[in-house]
């Protein structure tokens, strides 16, 4: 779909050139009102919402909407090719955009949501050739907001507390890493239904989609992404000790309350792109939700309705996997894996993830990751050729679905919902721990977030959608240098 975009920007684009001179802006009127149209509905949302916009809006550009990926992106427009790559790409998100709220905003006409649509597709059309348009984003280009609150930090005396974290961070980490390994008692193992490509296919995919590319971007086609994400679907064990181990869909009931459905195990993908080493990479995320993280005691802190876990595969330009990483849907227990040779951990101030390393995988390895009962927390990572066949045939089949779909839930009664308030946070799965960590400027430490709202680290600032994450966590090194 996405390329299909990029054609008739080129196409347009093509028309002008043919032309001796600029042609006429009959369209001027339409696309001034368009984006006051445009504008005015969103402001409307804005005043009434009780939901948080999948992406980042930027009032001066109403028909498009960005994310960390696309703005990382901006000062790298240095011809028309570039330019109308990078446009295809926050249209789409401004497409998507533009669906979502009007999804979620009852009682819009339907003249009015086909004239909304009707009008993003014009300014889509006039942005290519508008200077002006080029040169806003130039001068001043759209920046998506942190997730933190830095008030909360100067008021919670961070200086001080980031101190006091630091040693109760790694205590924690390393008590999460011992448990590395061990059996788990009653596990359930899922898996989806999958199917397989050689390496030569997918390193033609990968070609195919960077080739066309000036920014060399491999921007996979609906049909490529669901191909790499069935590939590389992971196997997951989980100990399951109560019903708060068991898988499902994110869901409503009957009174509009959000709930985990285990009668529908499932597993939510998409795909995402990062830059690491001066390349832009594809990653493959998958996401586990339950009911909840099951208390440990009379008085837990970390425990509560709802748990979820974010598993994301990071590909080389080959299409082989580079890099392993996790966090839950809190933003909590960021865990990396380098899984080559020629990756190495740098070192910071700054609060570190769980580091690991695994063994180069096989072109046949399928990814396996099983998680503790109650927590829910990655007891092991590996790549295995041999998956056997009595845990192949026992697994309980998970249902796919995009993980976008999250944000527009329909409700038993025929409508549709968010289940994330207007910061993009479940209320009902608040934390205890939410009254002592506010220091550190997260948005209710602890409760399962959407996606792009993920703060991952109590000190410094870091987000799991950073265009550049990785480049502050990892570098390249010569096989075989110490």
């Amino acid at each position: 779909m996405l390329r299909s975009w990029f054609a008739f920007l080129l196409f347009i684009t093509g028309l002008a050139g043919c032309t001796s001179s600029p042609p006429p802006k009959s369209s001027d009127g339409v696309s001034a009102q368009c984006e006051q149209s445009l504008v005015a509905f969103y402001q409307t949302v804005e005043d009434t919402r009780s939901y948080a916009l999948p992406y980042h809006f930027d009032s001066r550009f109403p028909h498009l909407a960005f994310d960390r990926i696309s703005a990382s992106l901006t000062d790298s427009l240095s011809d028309e090719a570039s330019r109308l790559e990078w446009l295809g790409y926050v249209s789409m998100l401004g497409q998507q955009q533009l669906a979502t709220v009007l999804a979620l905003t009852p009682h819009v006409e339907n003249t009015k949501r086909m004239a909304l649509t009707q009008c993003q597709h014009t300014l889509m059309e006039d942005s290519a050739n508008d200077h002006g348009f080029w040169k806003a984003i130039e001068k001043n280009a759209p920046t998506p907001p942190t997730a933190y609150q830095h008030w909360k930090r100067v008021l919670g005396a961070y200086p001080i507390a980031s101190v006091i974290a630091e040693s109760r961070i790694k205590q924690e980490q390393a008590h999460i890493q011992r448990d590395f390994g061990r059996a788990l008692a009653h596990p359930f193992h899922y898996s989806e239904t999958r199917s397989t490509l050689s390496q030569e296919q997918i390193e033609k995919m990968m070609k195919q989609a960077r080739q066309s590319s000036k920014l060399t971007w491999p921007m996979l086609d609906e049909s490529q992404a669901d191909k790499l994400l069935n590939h590389y679907s992971p196997m997951v064990t989980v100990e399951t000790l109560s019903q708060d181990d068991l898988v499902g869909a994110l869901a409503f009931d009957n009174h509009g309350k959000p709930i985990i459905n285990t009668k529908l195990p499932r597993i939510y993908r998409s795909v995402s792109y990062t830059r690491f080493d001066e390349e832009i990479l594809p990653q493959l995320n998958y996401v586990l939700w339950f009911p909840a993280r099951t208390a440990k005691g009379s008085f837990d802190p970390y425990a509560g309705d709802f748990d979820a876990i974010n598993l994301r595969l990071t590909l080389d330009t080959n299409g082989a996997p580079l890099i392993f990483d996790s966090i839950h849907q809190c933003g909590c227990f960021h865990m990396v894996y380098a899984l080559s040779p020629t990756l190495r951990f740098t070192t910071s101030d700054n609060e570190r993830p769980i580091e690991n390393h695994l063994p180069l995988p096989t072109e046949s390895a399928r990814l396996a990751v099983s998680l503790t009962s109650g927590d829910h927390m990655i007891s092991q990572v590996s790549f295995t050729d041999n998956i056997p066949a009595t845990t192949a045939l026992s697994a309980i089949a998970l249902e796919t679905k995009n993980l976008a779909s999250l944000i527009t839930l329909e409700t038993p009664k025929g409508g549709v919902m968010s289940p994330f308030d207007r910061h993009g946070i479940i209320d009902e799965s608040a934390r205890g721990e939410r009254w002592f960590l506010w220091p550190f400027g997260v948005r209710s430490p602890g409760a399962m977030r959407q996606q792009g709202m993920h703060a991952i680290a109590f000190i410094g600032e870091r987000h799991f959608d950073d265009a550049y994450l990785f480049d502050e966590l990892l570098e390249r090194i010569e096989v075989g240098a110490e």
